[in-house]
């Protein structure tokens, strides 16, 4: 009995090898097929993504300059109600686009990095030899397909969030100092006409 129960034993860990290489195949499948899509994406809709960030981008610099800065006797910062209105309907609804964009696009990268950490961990774990072979080719193909949203150089993730924010208050600072620039030079211009006449 003994020995009928060993001879058993190699045909069941056959058949569960069996299975778990068609179970591991099946998962290279999708996962060439899910990186196919996320290039078929990224050529499809990577210059409306482009634009998308562009427009957001504008439009939150300007409404907030256009809102909030006012000019009396120098630069004058203004949260008044016109503010709350402006910026509960429009800068609310572009920050929220930004942001929405951004974390499904950063969700699908940090996704594909830990399907690569699985199968490296599982790679470093197998005795099985066609199981360690076939999660090396999952691997080098894990290796060569990027599931990253991304418009020609600019990758679409989490640094780009903080990039786009970034600028936006450096560019307000800029707006304002050109604003504080253009009413000095305004103020001697009429100096220098008056002392003159």
């Amino acid at each position: 009995m003994v020995n009928d129960i060993k001879s058993c034993i190699p045909g069941l860990i056959y058949q569960r090898n069996q299975t778990l290489l068609l179970k591991l195949k099946a998962l290279k499948k999708w996962h060439l097929r899910i990186s196919d899509t996320v290039q078929m994406l990224n050529t499809i809709f990577g210059l409306q993504l482009l634009g998308t960030i562009v427009t957001s981008f504008i439009n939150i610099t300007f409404d907030i300059y256009s809102s909030v800065v006012h000019w009396q006797d120098g630069v004058f910062i203004n949260f008044d109600m016109h503010f709350l209105h402006i910026f509960s309907s429009s800068i609310v609804y572009y920050v929220v686009k930004i942001t929405l964009l951004v974390w499904v696009c950063e969700t699908g990268k940090n996704q594909a990095q830990e399907i690569s950490t699985t199968v490296h961990e599982l790679l470093n774990n197998i005795k099985d030899e066609h199981i360690k072979n076939e999660l090396q080719l999952f691997s080098l193909q894990i290796l060569h397909r990027k599931n990253t949203f991304s418009i020609k150089c600019l990758t679409i993730d989490a640094k780009l969030l903080a990039a786009i924010m970034g600028n936006i208050t450096t560019y307000l600072l800029i707006m304002i100092q050109f604003l504080n620039m253009s009413h000095s030079c305004d103020r001697k211009t009429a100096v220098n006409i008056t002392q003159s006449n």
